[in-house]
């Protein structure tokens, strides 16, 4: 695979734009998030706690084999302090994992066994969400576009292990050129539905309210004027996810040192 084309594309699930091809990648990066103004007020008075502002460092890197492919990341968030008497402030450990398995072709487009493993943990607290299921690549000229669809676990702090309904989403993601400079557009997304009443409560100023189906996302755009180094912009949004009713959002900066 084009190594510059993986380095684009990595905060995603790294992908080659020709099945089966071999690739391998890895990054160190620093990211700042930044709530919009809206949902740091929303957030105030929730039950569940204030958002507030944050820094993260990243360990992300992927690989692809003649079998499928594999992706992860590691997240030290609030890495500069760690407040733990105030939730948004405590220091968090997040780590996902997608491992993508060939199975056969239908008609030319490949079917593959996807899984995945998303888990963050803090003080006192800890979410692990858990994805089984099946998903394909499609590509159209510089267009990528992995789906999948899976059977959702979770396990929660204070709840234990539950089924929680279904989870459907894809990465995808556009090369280019301008200004005689390579970049790409790139989305993760994923959307719940169908969850269990164990997963529904979601915090809303003066009080929580129950939500079958939530969406979880970003949209990004990556620039890399070298092999080593890439900076990106992306607009990251939840509904009804991250403890909170309604509409999220925040911008991530970043800069990456690709290995």
């Amino acid at each position: 695979m084009n190594t510059r084309k993986s380095l684009l594309a990595l905060s995603l699930l790294a992908a080659s734009t020709l099945a089966h091809a071999d690739y391998t990648f890895s990054n160190v990066s620093f990211n700042q998030l930044n709530w919009s103004d809206s949902t740091l007020e929303k957030t105030q008075a929730a039950p569940f706690g204030a958002k507030r502002n944050f820094q993260y460092l990243e360990a992300e890197g992927g690989m692809g084999r003649s079998w499928g492919d594999l992706y992860g990341f590691f997240d030290l968030e609030n890495w500069n302090r760690n407040d733990k008497e105030m939730p948004a402030g405590d220091r968090r450990y997040t780590t996902k994992v997608v491992a993508r398995f060939n199975i056969t072709d239908v008609g030319g487009v490949p079917v593959k066994l996807y899984t995945h493993v998303y888990d963050t943990r803090g003080y006192n607290f800890f979410d692990q969400n858990r994805v089984l299921g099946l998903g394909t690549d499609l590509s159209f000229g510089k267009v990528w576009f992995k789906p999948f669809l899976g059977m959702h676990q979770e396990l929660k702090y204070g709840v234990g292990a539950h089924r929680n309904g279904w989870m459907a989403g894809y990465v995808a993601g556009f090369d280019f050129t301008a200004f005689g400079q390579p970049f790409a557009v790139t989305q993760w997304h994923e959307t719940e539905f169908d969850r269990s009443d164990y997963f529904t409560t979601v915090a809303q100023p003066g009080g929580t309210v129950q939500k079958r189906t939530g969406q979880n996302g970003a949209v990004s755009l990556w620039w890399n004027p070298t092999k080593s180094f890439t900076a990106g912009l992306q607009y990251r949004y939840a509904v009804n996810k991250l403890g909170i009713a309604g509409n999220e959002n925040a911008m991530i900066y970043t800069v990456k040192y690709n290995f």
